[in-house]
């Protein structure tokens, strides 16, 4: 217990060094999670660069740029076996350099369709073949509620039957698509203890939160930064243990958070809700998990010790 106690002040004092000196470097030697990752946009331009692959310069602000981005260059990569594995190593090589040990990372289902042909073996072996002495890597399987389609439904449910995934994650525009659409994945997952996960309460209000709780019953709610609006929701949340996964720089890029400083992640956690950091989008918002951490310390959002608290609640969540 007194080994412990030194251990979690040493690691107190370390955490504290590196956020007050801005010390990155230090960051990085710190075991930390990244849960909210989505796959295929989450390595640098850099790198991609470096690969021969050329991508514009325009500035994403909102969703429609986002969208747009996304569907102009990383569409078509996706749909070649090279461009997709390109996308996934660079994503994965910059969770080890930042220091993320375990990264909960989102694929979408329609990988499996186009890249290869709908035969789920091959598709989940490429999954199995991105394997790294330090990062656990556990895999999320997406389902976009504006590509949705109905003759999608059996090889999604395919997929799940599988038992690799870790997680689902219902992504894209909330609400697109009416909830009971997705019920039937929600409850074969958590029939099979999988990680349920659903994007909602970034573009809509808290309202849309408890839907989406009644509806699926998740474990995690990805971004959920607009349920601060309703305190009652929040303390429902609360009482199911609900586990927020927030990506503060992709909230306020895209308009749906006023400021880093004015962040909901402060009354979130002053509420006492289960609260990760994520990175969400690295090639689209520029931030990776190290300044997150950083930006959420300096502009005074959260202390150090909050943010200790979420950097540990994290790693204990996959002991």
């Amino acid at each position: 217990m007194v080994i412990e106690t030194i251990s979690n002040y040493i690691d107190l004092m370390t955490f504290e060094k590196a956020l007050k000196d801005n010390d990155k470097k230090l960051l990085v030697s710190i075991p930390k999670i990244d849960i909210h990752n989505h796959a295929v946009s989450s390595c640098t331009k850099s790198y991609l660069k470096k690969q021969g692959i050329k991508l514009s310069e325009e500035k994403i602000d909102n969703i429609s740029s986002l969208i747009e981005f996304s569907r102009t260059y990383l569409t078509p990569l996706q749909l070649d076996y090279n461009g997709l594995k390109i996308l996934l190593k660079g994503n994965f090589e910059n969770c080890i350099k930042t220091g993320v040990n375990i990264v909960s990372t989102e694929i979408d289902y329609k990988n499996c369709i186009r890249t290869f042909n709908s035969d789920v073996n091959k598709f989940i072996n490429f999954l199995k073949s991105f394997k790294y002495k330090n990062l656990k890597i556990l895999w999320d399987l997406g389902i976009s509620r504006d590509s949705y389609k109905e003759e999608y439904k059996s090889i999604i449910l395919e997929l799940l039957n599988t038992k690799f995934f870790s997680g689902i994650d219902l992504t894209s525009t909330e609400n697109s698509v009416p909830n009971s659409k997705f019920i039937d994945f929600y409850k074969l997952d958590n029939d099979l203890g999988i990680i349920t996960k659903v994007h909602a309460g970034e573009q809509l209000g808290a309202d849309y939160i408890k839907k989406c709780i009644n509806d699926f019953k998740p474990k995690m709610i990805q971004h959920g930064i607009h349920i601060v609006e309703n305190e009652s929701i929040m303390k429902l949340a609360k009482s199911k243990g609900i586990i927020f996964n927030v990506c503060p720089t992709s909230n306020v890029t895209l308009g749906y958070a006023p400021s880093i400083k004015k962040h909901p992640i402060k009354k979130m956690v002053e509420y006492g809700l289960n609260v990760t950091i994520g990175t969400d989008d690295l090639l689209f918002f520029d931030s990776d998990i190290n300044d997150e951490y950083i930006k959420l310390y300096k502009e005074g959002t959260l202390s150090i010790e909050q943010l200790k608290v979420i950097k540990d609640f994290g790693l204990n969540l996959f002991k």
